[in-house]
């Protein structure tokens, strides 16, 4: 946004880059609902309390639109607690899919042993070439 952007303006791009609803921004304020939607002025009261509830955001970023949208290092932070996020997310997929794969085996080696088929494995009859590319031929029309 540019630095004639309103702080209202201003408020909602900090909430849209943070991922935060209105809803909750105005939960966390006290604010009341529709205050990002209200023309005219922020008092300095209502300023504080933004600043106070959400302490990295920059007060002269937030009044003037000048100079980074985070205080120094804190753009840093969010980025690595976001990675940090990102990647216990994918640690708890890894260990669900861990889990589904032995269920799976042990799935698999209880049909085998019902069917007595242990160590057959059925032929898919597809063109070699294609088993080669992973594609499967097209049907012939």
């Amino acid at each position: 946004m540019s630095n004639f952007a309103s702080i209202r303006e201003r408020i909602a791009e900090y909430l849209l880059f943070k991922g935060i609803s209105r809803y909750r921004f105005y939960k966390d304020t006290g604010l009341s609902n529709g205050f990002l939607d209200k023309a005219g002025s922020i008092n300095s009261d209502n300023c504080e309390k933004i600043c106070y509830c959400y302490p990295e955001i920059n007060p002269e970023w937030l009044l003037t639109g000048k100079g980074e949208m985070l205080k120094s290092g804190e753009l840093a932070e969010t980025e690595k607690s976001d990675k940090q996020a990102s990647i216990e997310v994918l640690v708890q997929k890894i260990v669900e899919l861990s889990s589904e794969n032995t269920m799976l085996k042990k799935e698999n080696e209880t049909l085998r042993s019902i069917t007595g088929n242990t160590n057959k494995v059925i032929h898919n009859p597809i063109d070699e070439d294609d088993a080669v590319d992973g594609i499967a031929a097209e049907p012939s029309v």
